[in-house]
């Protein structure tokens, strides 16, 4: 176990509570102190556990998803609803086994944000095990930009650890509705050597600069988008409310396109970088959206249950809601 000497126990205190409220915050006393009970629950959940290893990490993190899944909260019932639509030629048993597993594999997915947020840089590499594919980032012409799509599987936050080894990194972010959160994740991103853009207008432009300045920019391909900013696509055989931001972006840029993914195995991650279709870039929105749910498919494939199943991909706007 890595245990944390007195000196960088008290650096790592000074660097945790430095985190400040914004000033919008500010100006609602109740909101105050709800806000700040949170960040005080944050910052010692963190000092807690900021000694444990990774293993240990998983431990809680697979009780909190256990936990989960018997509560039978919103996640855990999206999830069983995508789980059944999915695979409906699986058994009950299965089914269910299944869903379960993958909230516990989110719990996991929580926990471990312990380490990408507090970990040393250097104790972070180690848990790196195995990488594919990285040639495709290393070696491709100087000043071309490169997006990468990034599932809800493994722990993309650590694939985003692996990209910022390589060089600056702009990911795009649903920003939380709590102020305080999107600072504390924002800064989490920047230690990290991240340029986060939110899903905004501005967030936007940010990443048409980077893209065009020859940088690299990581989506969550997988994500509900808003009213407007999705199309029809087929995902496991139905069809899927599906961003079309991406093809927007590929209409615009001349860019690489991959898919990359930080696999759980024994100790750390695997990550792992592929080569998109390039239909990805077709002008049919629908055609584009149905080539990124083909990527998002393949890399469930490989362990389904670090998928994150708890979104309603399968929801339609102004449409009867098939989840509970």
């Amino acid at each position: 176990m890595s245990l944390l000497t007195a000196s960088a126990l008290t650096a790592y205190r000074a660097k945790l509570w430095s985190v400040s409220m914004p000033p919008a915050i500010n100006s609602l006393a109740t909101t105050v102190r709800a806000q700040r009970l949170a960040v005080v629950c944050i910052r010692g959940f963190c000092l807690v556990l900021y000694p444990l290893p990774i293993g240990a990490l998983r431990r809680i993190g697979r009780l909190v998803g256990a936990l989960a899944a018997r509560l039978n909260g919103r996640a855990a019932r999206t999830t069983r609803t995508n789980v059944d639509l999915v695979y409906p030629h699986e058994d009950a048993a299965w089914r269910r086994r299944l869903a379960r597993r993958s909230l516990e594999q989110t719990g996991m997915t929580a926990v471990e944000a312990v380490a990408l947020w507090t970990w040393t840089l250097r104790r972070l590499g180690r848990l790196l095990r195995h990488v594919d594919g990285e040639h495709l980032l290393r070696d491709r012409p100087a000043g071309r930009g490169v997006l990468i799509l990034v599932p809800h599987f493994g722990n993309w936050e650590f694939l985003g650890y692996y990209l910022g080894t390589l060089g600056p990194l702009a990911p795009l972010y649903e920003r939380p509705k709590s102020a305080t959160a999107d600072a504390i994740l924002r800064a989490a991103r920047q230690r990290l050597g991240h340029e986060p853009a939110a899903d905004s207008a501005g967030g936007l432009r940010h990443l048409l600069r980077w893209l065009r300045g020859g940088g690299v920019v990581a989506v969550l391909p997988d994500q509900v988008p808003t009213l407007g900013a999705g199309v029809a696509a087929p995902f496991f055989g139905h069809e899927a409310f599906t961003m079309t931001l991406v093809g927007k972006l590929l209409q615009r840029l001349d860019v690489d396109v991959l898919v990359g993914m930080a696999m759980r195995v024994e100790g750390g991650f695997d990550v792992r970088l592929e080569r998109m279709d390039p239909a990805i870039g077709d002008a049919d929105p629908r055609q584009s959206a149905t080539a990124m749910n083909a990527a998002v498919e393949k890399v469930v494939a490989r362990d389904p249950a670090q998928y994150q199943w708890e979104y309603k991909r399968f929801r339609f706007p102004r449409q009867p809601n098939i989840y509970s």
